[in-house]
This record gives structure tokens, sequence and C-alpha cells, in this order.
């Protein structure tokens, strides 16, 4: 639900933040911001994290959560005011606390609690120092002329060398050491979070020699790591800091802390791939951009981003690398609900180079003629493909098909088939049944069926269907856990999904679904979770009958699976006359057999584990 949980427990006890979670009404909390109209046991409005005209954002008050099938959007209230307000969760339960009137009387670190808050603080105390070692170092070293001069030819400013804090690392292995020493600064620290580099017992050398310097801020402006770009033609041009308790690169924005005002009073953000993209771009006036670091766009920086705003405008190079950059970052995007733009720039140029040569107003152009990210997409995949055959055709549309299943907007993915349709010369019919086809789970905001249609699905949804059982009737919960069908579970997302609501129970005697979702390691996997939690197909249906049902095409579908390779395993045998391996594998088939019609005769008890 929120990646904050486990930190904010040192210091607002789990046990108040539930209080404050089951005290507050998330539809009287939500109504502040959305109309929410009742339907069924939900409510539903027009998300406030993304564009629409048709509601898709629902909200249920006895499970405590919300979850829009339009952005994929979903948490608890905590969550709400997160991502609504921009704030912590800290300040999310302070908020809340006061509407409810509950006081939040903080507990005690403990002494592990302690030592890594005061790591984590001495982490910070040790970037900020060197960050200012090396900003000094340029502005005021003779070794960092070099540095300067480079600067200076590509066009930046002291001004933005003081706004970003840019540094120098003397070329020399023990620069940052023997300052460190000098400011009576832990080592062991310093090389835990990558500045300098362990070599036997205890000697030490500097990572970063002969390079300028760029900090790397979070929001609150604290340095959590560094990059740096050698001067001249040295290996490898960039060096980052590795990952530690402070980094992780595909958490990161670089930029992102001088970007976030103009990126929310312009509501989008551009996103480039390095560091003299973005400042150049900042330097030019355009202040709304980020840097990715040279990588595709993560989940993470996704969700990061649409703190501030829902609209993106990717900027990558337009050589191969940047393309195949662009390619990896529509999945994610996608599965976001996030449709972004795209600025394609002419051959050879960069975003800092495309802006100092030809100016802002050129590249703002650029912006306001954005396409979008997922019809390059589209006209690249298409374009690997020969149209003026037959099976190229069928490769052509066996291609793009996944990227129209990573659509969450029905309707938007309905018109990107008819232009894929017309785009290919091929039956929109035809490829409509092929998507069916190839897709091999629903859309989002599809639910499995009812009664006889939903008998007919077994094979193909009965993973999902034991998860919507196990999230809406929660007495079926020992049963599951007795007959160990999540272990015969094919699809690892949805496995992972229902350990985590069994563990829950487990711990607690009872089905708390936040706490569900805060086990869940992906946020993909938490919008699973709260799509399930709305989609109450299930709620009417003879759940003892339908748990027991899908445990039996489970199992007969794993069944049949094994005895087809057996099958092949004992032609093989009888191919080369191996009568050991024949004997052995017709046992096996045969203990295949009665085992099926064991399972076909409702006889769960047998196949417990």
């Amino acid at each position: 639900m929120h990646t904050m949980a486990t930190a904010v427990a040192s210091y607002i006890p789990d046990e108040k933040v539930r209080e404050i979670r089951e005290a507050c009404s998330i539809v009287a909390v939500i109504s502040d911001y959305v109309t929410l109209t009742k339907t069924g046991t939900n409510y539903k409005g027009l998300c406030p994290f993304h564009h629409e005209k048709t509601p898709s954002f629902f909200v249920n008050e006895s499970k405590k959560m919300f979850h829009c099938f339009g952005c994929g959007a979903s948490g608890d209230v905590f969550t709400f005011l997160i991502k609504r307000e921009n704030v912590s969760f800290p300040e999310a339960v302070t908020m809340l606390a006061r509407r409810c009137g509950i006081s939040l009387p903080e507990k005690p670190l403990t002494q592990v609690e302690r030592k890594r808050l005061s790591e984590r603080e001495e982490f910070f105390r040790i970037n900020q120092h060197v960050a200012a070692f090396y900003h000094q170092t340029l502005l005021h070293d003779a070794r960092a002329a070099d540095a300067r001069r480079y600067l200076q030819q590509r066009g930046i400013t002291s001004d933005t060398i003081r706004e970003f804090s840019l540094g120098y690392a003397p070329d020399a292995w023990e620069s940052v050491t023997n300052f460190l020493r000098t400011q009576q600064l832990s080592l062991s620290a310093a090389q835990r979070i990558g500045l300098i580099v362990k070599k036997g017992d205890d000697h030490y050398y500097d990572r970063f020699r002969g390079r300028i310097i760029f900090p790397v801020f979070n929001v609150a402006r604290q340095v959590i790591g560094f990059g740096g770009r050698v001067i001249g033609d040295g290996e490898p041009k960039y060096l980052n800091s590795p990952e530690s308790a402070l980094y992780s690169k595909r958490e990161t924005l670089y930029g992102l802390p001088q970007a976030a005002a103009a990126i929310q009073h312009h509501n989008y953000a551009l996103v480039v791939e390095g560091y003299f993209d973005l400042l150049s771009l900042h330097q030019a006036g355009i202040a709304n951009a980020v840097a990715a670091l040279g990588t595709a766009l993560t989940e993470q920086q996704i969700k990061t981003l649409r703190r501030y705003t829902q609209h993106l405008v990717i900027v990558f190079d337009a050589d191969l690398a940047g393309q195949k950059a662009m390619i990896r970052s529509l999945e994610p995007l996608l599965r976001s609900g996030v449709s972004p733009r795209l600025v394609v720039l002419p051959s050879g140029e960069d975003p800092d180079s495309f802006v100092r040569r030809c100016g802002a107003a050129a590249f703002q152009e650029k912006v306001s003629r954005a396409p979008l990210l997922f019809n390059f997409v589209l006209e690249k995949t298409i374009a690997e493909h020969d149209l003026a055959t037959p099976r190229g055709k069928v490769l052509a549309c066996d291609a793009v098909l996944p990227l129209l299943h990573l659509i969450t907007d029905p309707l938007e993915r309905e018109l990107y088939m008819q232009q894929i349709a017309q785009r290919l010369g091929v039956n929109l019919h035809q490829l409509r049944q092929r998507h069916k086809v190839k897709t091999a789970a629903p859309a989002p905001d599809q639910s499995a069926g009812t009664g006889k249609e939903q008998g007919a699905s077994l094979d193909k949804d009965a993973e999902a269907i034991i998860l919507k059982l196990m999230v809406h009737h929660p007495d079926i919960l020992p049963t599951v856990d007795a007959t160990a069908v999540l272990e015969d579970f094919v699809n690892p997302d949805l496995k992972t999904i229902g350990t985590a609501i069994l563990t829950i129970y487990q711990q607690h005697q009872r089905l708390d679904l936040n706490a569900v979702t805060a086990l869940l390691p992906e946020p993909a996997l938490q919008a699973q979770l709260a799509q399930f939690a709305f989609q109450d197909d299930v709620a009417n249906l003879s759940s003892a009958k339908m748990l027991h049902d899908c445990i039996r095409a489970i199992r007969m579908k794993k069944n049949r699976a094994e005895r087809r390779r057996i099958s092949l395993l004992l032609k093989q045998a009888e191919a080369t006359q191996d009568e050991t391996a024949t004997r052995s594998l017709q046992i096996q088939y045969a203990q295949l057999i009665e085992q099926e019609k064991k399972i076909s005769q409702r006889q769960l008890d047998s196949i417990h584990r």
C-alpha cells in the first residue's frame, strides 16, 4: 500500500495506525475531493489521478480501500492523501489523526531502530560534506581547471554549477579519503555508500577520480548519491554511486527537487536521459525536466512522477540505444495508466545539443507537436515485418497485440485496434478474435463472469477466481491452506498475492486487506489485489463449491500436463529400448490416471498435501 509503512512504525505504533484507519471513513475523506455516488456495496466517481469522462474510480467502506480501473491507482485512506496532497506517510497519518481526534503518542525507538536511524544520518552527513568538497574543488582548485574549461565549452554557466552543486573529483587516489580523515568522518560508512573502495584490511581509495561530479538529491534536497563524468576519453564515460541504503538508481530521478514546482505549474514533466540534457534544458528556462540517468523509465520512477502530474513527455536520444530505452519504458508506463508523448529529435541530436544549437523555442515547438509514444513503438514494431506477405502481417499482428493488452482503458484499446487493423490491412473482427486468443488474462476492467460462464472458463481463470473467493469469502481460507492449492498455481503473481493473503490470515486470524497490500512487493501486485477486492462477481456464489471446482480444475490441468510430459518420455524410452525407464514411466503414467479419477470424483481429501 505504501512503502513507508515499516519506517513509520519506528515512530508511530502500528496499532495507532490501524486505529486511525478504522476510525476514518474512507468514503468521507475521499468525498472531500471526489463526488461519489453509491453503486451496490461500492461508491464510484471520476478518478482524481487521471482525466476521464466515465467514472472508473471505486471506494469501498468496509474494505477501507479505493481502486481506479482506469489508471490503476489503489490503496487505503493514507495512500489517497499521499497521492492527492503530495505528502509523506507520517504527514498523512497526522492529518487523519487530527481529523478523527486521535492523539499520536510516539513510542521510543528500539536499539536496532536507533542504530539504523543514526547510520542514515551519518550517511547523509558524509554525503553532504563530500558534495561540498567536490563543489569547492570545482570552483576554486587549480586541479579543476580542465573541468571548468570543459563545462564552459558545454555551455554550463556558473549559476547552473551553483544551483545543481556541480563538483570535481581530483585525479588522485585518496583526495576524498584524506578529506574524510581530516573531517573525522567514518571511512567504513563512506565505503558502505560507495564514496570510497576498500582494498585489503585497512586501505581505501576514492571511487570517483578525475571526474565532473553531479550530486543526486532526494526531494528533501539531501544528497543520496553521485554521478561522475570523465573528462576526455576515459572509460567508463559515466560512473554512478552503487546501490546503497540511500541510493537506488531505479527509484531516482536526477533534478526532481529543482523541477518539482515547474512540473506542477505546467502539469507535465519532460523526461530526458542524461545529466547534461537536464542541465541544458533548465538553463534554457525549461525547468520541468528530470533525468532518468541513462535508463528506461522504471515503475518506481513513474510512480514518483505521478505524484506531481499525470502527463509525461519522453525525450530520449535519437540513437538506437535511446529508441530501445523508449520501447522499454512503454510497458511500465501503460501499466501505470500513463499515455506519454514522445519528442523525436533529428538524427545525431540529444536534448543538450539541440537546445544549445536551436534554442528553447525550437525545443518547445517539438514538445508541442510530440506524438504519442505508443504510436511510435507501434510503427517501429510493425516496420520490422514484411506487410507485403500474409505471413508478415500475421507476425506484425502478433507483435503488436501484447502492447494493446497493456492499455487499461477499453475504449482507447478498441480505437487502437481499429487503427492497427487499418494500418495492416486486416479484418477488424479477425484482429479482435486473435487478440482474445493471444491475451492470457482478461482486461483489468473485465470480470470472470458468473454461473455457467464461470464454470466454462475455469480452466483459464481458476487461479484468479480462487483469489477473488479468498478476498470475498475469508471463511474458505483454512481450506485453501489445507489443500495447498497455491503451490499448484502457474501464475507467479497470483501465487504471491495468495500467499500474502494466507500469511496475514494466519497472523491475525482474520483478513486485513490493507495488511496484505503492505506485504506485496510490487505496485502492480497491489493494484491486482485491489481489482479483486472490487470485482464482486463471486460475492453471491457458493464459495465452498466454487473453490472445490477451481481446485479440481487446477489439479486436473496439472495432471494432464504431467501426463503429456510422461507420455513423451515414454515414447523416447521405448524408441531407445530402455526397459528400466519404460517400466518406471509406465508406473508413473498409471499413477497419474488413478489420480485423475480421484480428482474427477471430487475426492479432494485424497490429494491434500
